[in-house]
């Protein structure tokens, strides 16, 4: 695997399985490679991809520990409503974003040389945003179970829609903070936001691992990096002229914990592990 001939580079959805990837790009990054000129991501996979832009890869993870720490549950009882449940998500989420997605850092995105491009989801015309939700969560689990597919086909033949935003084209900090969070916007977890006028809400429901329109040539040069770990294929593979790589083994994580036994840790350090032995 040549990491100069990176010309795309593509971070996959996983919520904390994703700060398997942080470690491995900041290993890079430590030992002189620069990220390409293009960058997609997804869920918190976009979310590793702004910190890394912007050398903020430890404030996100001091972040993330101090807000879990802090938290002791996954869902709490609702005080006004008591029969309604609310998940610590919907807290936690926005608040790490909050916590290194700043203003400066959004200008210093958008006089980046690499341009970073989030993928979102959106719903299908004749279900609406909550059919859309329901039939996507089935959808997603009935892709985990039944097949071994890298990309899922059957969210986009229901007809939900996949979306690139183009961090540089969003008004200012704020909606890139919101464009983030939809992103991420895993029912029940989190709500949809409206991002440029229509609901948007987890890209990973379309695809985890979400991909611009390519030429030939610019699939050649380009590297997804997974969060899911598949034993039946090797660490780095090809697919439709496109570089895969994938975790050495299950990262060591749970996807969506968020209390502090989160062995987020562990998912960072395996990360510096794969970088390091994939040097060897």
């Amino acid at each position: 695997m040549d990491l100069g001939a990176v010309r795309t580079l593509v971070f996959a959805g996983g919520g904390n399985r994703c700060w398997w990837q942080a470690g491995l790009v900041t290993t890079w990054l430590e030992a002189g490679w620069h990220l390409p000129p293009v960058l997609v991501g997804t869920s918190a996979g976009a979310a590793m991809a702004f910190a890394l832009m912007t050398s903020a890869i430890q404030d996100a993870l001091e972040s993330c520990r101090r807000l879990y720490a802090a938290n002791r549950k996954i869902v709490h009882r609702a005080t006004v409503l008591p029969l309604r449940l609310e998940f610590a998500h919907a807290r936690i989420y926005p608040a790490w974003i909050e916590s290194f997605v700043t203003d400066d850092r959004v200008a210093r995105v958008r006089d980046s040389p690499s341009r970073l491009h989030v993928g979102l989801s959106r719903p299908a015309r004749w279900l609406g945003l909550g059919g859309s939700l329901a039939i996507a969560s089935a959808a997603y689990l009935l892709e985990r179970r039944a097949a071994t597919r890298v990309h899922p086909a059957l969210p986009k033949y229901l007809g939900l829609g996949q979306q690139l935003v183009a961090v540089a084209d969003v008004g200012d900090g704020s909606g890139v903070r919101s464009l983030l969070r939809a992103s991420a916007a895993a029912a029940p977890f989190m709500k949809a936001e409206r991002i440029g006028g229509c609901w948007g809400f987890d890209g990973g429901y379309t695809d985890n691992a979400p991909l611009p329109e390519q030429s030939e040539a610019e699939r050649e040069g380009t590297l997804v990096l997974l969060t899911r770990h598949y034993p039946e294929l090797p660490r780095s593979f090809r697919l439709k002229q496109r570089t895969y790589l994938q975790p050495s083994r299950k990262i060591p994580v749970s996807t969506w914990d968020c209390r502090p036994r989160t062995t987020v840790n562990d998912a960072f350090a395996l990360g510096l592990m794969d970088a390091t032995s994939l040097a060897r």
